[in-house]
């Protein structure tokens, strides 16, 4: 039988307040009646009826009072956000509102997280390229899968589907088909500016080493999008750019 934690956390808070209300009642009710009150002249003095009982119940008071403000500080430490936690609340707000925002689609096989294993925060969102070390290669790649394939591309050099090496027709194809999961491999981040998940990694890892390479995907891209320089945007309006270019092209 599932427990629901949440039911047992209210009710522990109102528990804990109804006994500390309850405990300063009752301590002040009794220490009224083991007492009075008297004005000789302009003193006051107290008589006690029952004295152990009086300090009984003037202890209980003072324990009880105690209780409900350290009951009170915890409750406002639990409740009460802290800095980094209302900017990552904005943060969230503001990307979940955003009218850009786009839904991301999964590659075939490939399952979501159950959990986010990375907040966001407030931090302003820059594309940053990682140094293109596989630029210098992309020729002499070109040259030596030229030579294996023959010019000829099949389904077996597809990226998502297929299982064999991936040739340079491929990637251009894999932009057009799949902008989302190009966008990404190529930046290295989810759509919207977060680290990519574990379970998307090792999906990319696969594809680098059947040859999908991010020198030939940058190259493809610029070429596609007539780009000098891939543009310093956030990583959404990139693909919403990439993927209504892919669009026309695979309509024309």
């Amino acid at each position: 039988m599932p427990v629901n934690y949440l039911n047992i956390y209210v009710f522990a808070i109102f528990g804990g307040l109804a006994a500390t209300v309850g405990g300063i009642i009752i301590c002040y009710t009794g220490m009224s009646e083991t007492s009075y009150l008297v004005y000789r002249g302009m003193e006051l003095t107290t008589y006690y009826l029952d004295k152990s009982r009086h300090d009984l119940y003037l202890n209980g008071l003072v324990y009880s009072i105690t209780f409900g403000i350290a009951f009170l500080l915890l409750l406002a430490v639990i409740v009460i956000p802290s800095p980094e936690q209302i900017q990552k609340r904005l943060a969230a707000t503001s990307f979940a509102g955003s009218p850009g925002s786009t839904e991301i689609s999964v590659p075939e096989g490939e399952t979501p997280d159950a959990e986010d294993t990375s907040p966001l925060d407030g931090e302003s969102m820059e594309i940053e390229l990682e140094p293109d070390i596989e630029s210098h290669e992309v020729g002499e790649e070109e040259g030596d899968e030229s030579a294996l394939t023959g010019g000829i591309d099949d389904d077996d050099s597809d990226v998502v589907y297929g299982t064999g090496r991936i040739t340079d027709e491929a990637h251009k194809s894999f932009i057009i088909s799949s902008p989302d999961s190009a966008i990404k491999f190529l930046m290295r981040k989810e759509l919207d500016g977060r680290p990519l998940k574990s379970s998307e990694d090792e999906i990319y890892e696969a594809w680098q080493e059947r040859g999908l390479s991010r020198g030939k995907l940058r190259k493809h891209i610029l070429k596609i999008m007539e780009w000098e320089n891939v543009p310093e945007l956030e990583v959404n309006e990139i693909y919403n750019q990439v993927k209504d270019k892919a669009y026309e092209i695979s309509h024309s």
